[in-house]
């Protein structure tokens, strides 16, 4: 299932805990420095006693991703799970989808995908996008709760529409398996042309395959080369399976293709790079989200 994939998105971490004042008019406001490299004193006792009592919950979601992550020759899963349920419980959206990966996995507690789903059910319903996205595919493979295609497709709309790329292949699949909605080819290429470009791996791969195969758009050998070589630049090294895909359709398209075509495939492989780089990627560092 894509979300046992994990990714840990470290990003805004505490170089250290402490409040810093700064002046802005007549008004004082609090700041959490953010510089990993220099972070050694992140797992301080001293600084996550002052952590604790300021009630910062992004900087403690940010603790957790750093125990579960390693640093400085410390990582534990179960120290991670403690921040992160410290703070889900003040309300904090990201660490409650960081738990529900934790138990999807079992990293630091028992593998429970029915715990894994009510987490991610709660960031869902508290606004995050990764975590409604995940909800669907709990809904798509029946894992965690019942099987049904409808709550799937419903939750995937509500991801893409909450700006998730991955969301849009989930949707595109089901259109163009017909699960829960009426087979369409051009729905299933619209989604995932616009996941593609919001930065999918996923959908590059589907397009590629679409193009390569004439399925619903005219087939387009150059098209399907560049997206296969594209996909290859996005997708992360957990995907062993889909990058020898990619790479394996890239190959035998690069010998079917003439060197001009081949010339071309590569030019548009360079733009469509430049113009799919993932805007949720950003968004991710700064919010500390562990990523499905």
């Amino acid at each position: 299932m894509k979300f046992l994939h994990v990714i840990f998105v470290c990003s805004f971490f505490c170089v250290s805990v402490a409040s810093a004042q700064v002046e802005k008019g007549d008004r004082k406001q609090e700041e959490t420095f953010t510089d990993l490299e220099s972070g050694k004193g992140m797992l301080d006792p001293e600084n996550l006693s002052s952590l604790v009592q300021r009630g910062d919950v992004r900087a403690m979601n940010n603790v957790g991703l750093l125990w579960a992550k390693g640093f400085d020759g410390k990582q534990s899963f179960e120290e991670a799970v403690k921040w992160w349920n410290a703070a889900a419980l003040r309300g904090y959206a990201v660490a409650m989808n960081n738990l529900g990966m934790a138990y999807a996995n079992g990293h630091g507690v028992e593998k429970d995908i029915k715990q894994a789903f009510d987490w991610w059910l709660q960031s869902a319903m508290a606004g995050n996008a990764w975590a409604m996205n995940s909800v669907g595919d709990c809904y798509e493979t029946g894992e965690g709760v019942v099987k049904d295609y409808v709550l799937a497709m419903s939750w995937y709309q509500t991801a893409a529409d909450a700006g998730d790329p991955l969301a849009h292949f989930n949707i595109g699949a089901l259109y163009q398996s017909g699960r829960g909605v009426t087979t369409s080819s051009v729905e299933a290429f619209s989604w995932f042309e616009r996941g593609a470009f919001l930065g999918d791996p996923f959908s590059m791969q589907a397009l590629a395959r679409i193009y390569r195969d004439g399925e619903g758009q005219p087939a387009d050998l150059v098209e399907a080369l560049a997206w296969y070589e594209v996909s290859l630049k996005r997708f992360k090294a957990h995907d062993e399976g889909d990058i020898r895909i990619s790479k394996a359709e890239s190959t035998d398209l690069s010998a079917q293709l003439s060197q001009d075509d081949r010339k071309r495939a590569a030019e548009r492989a360079d733009f469509l790079t430049n113009l799919t780089k993932p805007a949720q990627e950003q968004q991710a560092l700064e919010e500390g989200e562990s990523r499905i």
